[in-house]
């Protein structure tokens, strides 16, 4: 299937589900600009579990029960780290460790960019779309708790999203360029998709790049909304949207983007959600909730017309 060139923004289970959907239709072109606030160092490896899961995904080998990981993989790896006594704080796959490993070696032993180790990795796994993380310096998601700072993962993923949040801050953001392919990426797009990802922790971060967030302020722009009412499909979007000042909706959503200087032509809400549409030029109701591959087609081929309508 083709249709305008699309770049989406990205981060680790909304907008990837959307993807899958793209995937299926073999849709041509786009690209991907994925969040990389989540990068970690665990036992030495690189980290970048947005990356992963958008490259798993468009190769057709992500966990889908999880939007982690690859599917089928085996853990004996992780069970034995805990025979060791060693407490791995996020439970990596034996096979995705392995790519951990082959990223941590291409950038410390090679010299290669985040950006040029993904292009390898998803060449090698088969993917014909280009993803790019948003940036090759380091941007760190940082969730302000009544607790104290926390990195990302330890809120999610140590702590379950439990403690109370107060604030979100993007460290490094203000010394960080883009990386080339994003900025290309963006550049040469006729119309930028910001899928159904959590606004503040997944798409925030790509924004607080003020180049990136530039390029993206002059492109069409189609947002699909992660909320049914006043909640997030899937995550801790809801919680982090209300710590940020704005209300877990459609008109919270198209807030938060406003104020980072973006203005939607068109919004994709879902068909049940009982808002009235926010004043947004125009607004596609929908099914938004992916529960399985039909969902996404289907919501793939409603964006395509969004993007057809933000053109126009």
């Amino acid at each position: 299937m083709e249709g305008p060139r699309l770049t989406f923004l990205s981060g680790g289970t909304g907008t990837p589900k959307l993807l899958r959907g793209f995937r299926e239709l073999d849709y041509r072109p786009f690209e991907v600009v994925v969040n990389t606030g989540e990068d970690n160092r665990i036992l030495g490896l690189h980290v970048s579990p947005d990356v992963d899961t958008v490259v798993y995904t468009l190769a057709g080998i992500v966990n889908e029960e999880t939007w982690y990981g690859i599917e089928n993989d085996t853990f004996r790896g992780h069970g034995f780290l805990e025979d060791l006594g060693v407490d791995e704080p996020l439970r990596i796959g034996d096979a995705d460790r392995a790519l951990k490993q082959y990223r941590t070696y291409l950038m410390e032993e090679e010299g290669l960019t985040l950006s040029e180790a993904t292009d390898r990795i998803r060449k090698a796994l088969g993917v014909r779309w280009p993803v790019h993380p948003m940036t090759d310096d380091t941007v760190t998601t940082i969730v302000v708790t009544d607790e104290g700072k926390m990195h990302f993962h330890e809120f999610w993923v140590e702590r379950r999203g439990e403690p109370a949040v107060k604030d979100v801050v993007y460290e490094g953001a203000d010394e960080a360029s883009p990386s080339p392919g994003a900025l290309r990426a963006v550049s040469n797009a006729d119309v930028v998709v910001i899928g159904p990802s959590n606004p503040v922790t997944s798409i925030g971060p790509i924004l607080s790049l003020s180049e990136l967030r530039r390029a993206v302020a002059e492109k069409p722009l189609v947002v699909v909304s992660p909320f049914v009412g006043e909640g997030a499909v899937s995550g801790p979007a809801d919680k982090l949207i209300r710590a940020a000042g704005f209300e877990p909706d459609v008109h919270g959503l198209v807030e938060y983007y406003r104020e980072w200087g973006l203005e939607p032509d068109v919004l994709v809400m879902d068909e049940r959600d009982p808002n009235e549409e926010p004043d947004v030029p125009v607004v596609i109701r929908t099914n938004t909730v992916m529960k399985d591959v039909k969902d996404s087609v289907a919501l793939a081929r409603r964006v395509v017309k969004a993007a057809d309508e933000a053109i126009r």
